[in-house]
């Protein structure tokens, strides 16, 4: 009895530190490719950052005219401006997949701001709403960059989702970078 008790012993230890070598041995080998792969996302993140901005700048200046052609409680208008503090907190502390799901989002009010103008006669004929917009339109991301930037998203996240990188991935802090869509995408989706 106190053989296999021993045995047993021995083929738990045995299997423990197997284990930790197996998960050791995952983290070696994934966390190089994780690393650059997510440096070469966060690269490209860079060269959208000032575009952005500037574009989103406009956005404000939509958001305000809104308010004050009597649309500042809407859903639209009061998420946009919540969003736009978003994206304008994360200029003081970068993060590109927070920038990138931020950005994201604006540009889907940005598209439901368009819908409500589409659907409201006065709002899409108040000057302020419409000079807005146009400066907004005149501040397109550059295709080329959210173009690459997207490339290197998507090969970041499905080395992420690798069987044999998710744990590490996990465990060491490789969050995710979200492609971006629409406007942001370098997509003109105005209609």
């Amino acid at each position: 009895m106190a053989r296999r008790l021993l045995l047993l012993v021995l083929v738990l230890v045995l299997v423990v530190v197997l284990g930790a070598g197996a998960a050791v041995a995952a983290v070696a080998v994934t966390r190089p490719g994780l690393t650059d792969d997510r440096g070469a996302v966060d690269a490209r993140w860079a060269a959208l950052r000032a575009p952005l901005a500037a574009r989103y700048e406009g956005l404000g200046r939509l958001a305000d005219a809104l308010g004050a052609a009597g649309a500042g409680t809407r859903s639209t208008t009061t998420e946009l401006t919540a969003e736009l503090t978003t994206w304008q907190d994360l200029t003081t502390r970068p993060d590109p997949g927070a920038e990138a799901a931020s950005a994201n989002r604006l540009e889907g009010l940005v598209a439901r701001v368009r819908a409500n103008l589409a659907g409201s006669a006065r709002l899409s004929r108040d000057p302020g709403v419409v000079a807005a917009l146009a400066v907004l339109d005149t501040r397109p991301v550059p295709a080329a960059e959210a173009t690459a930037y997207n490339r290197a998203a998507r090969r970041y996240e499905v080395a992420r989702r690798e069987p044999l990188a998710q744990v590490p991935a996990r465990l060491l802090g490789f969050e995710a970078r979200p492609a971006l869509a629409g406007p942001a995408a370098g997509l003109d989706t105005r209609r």
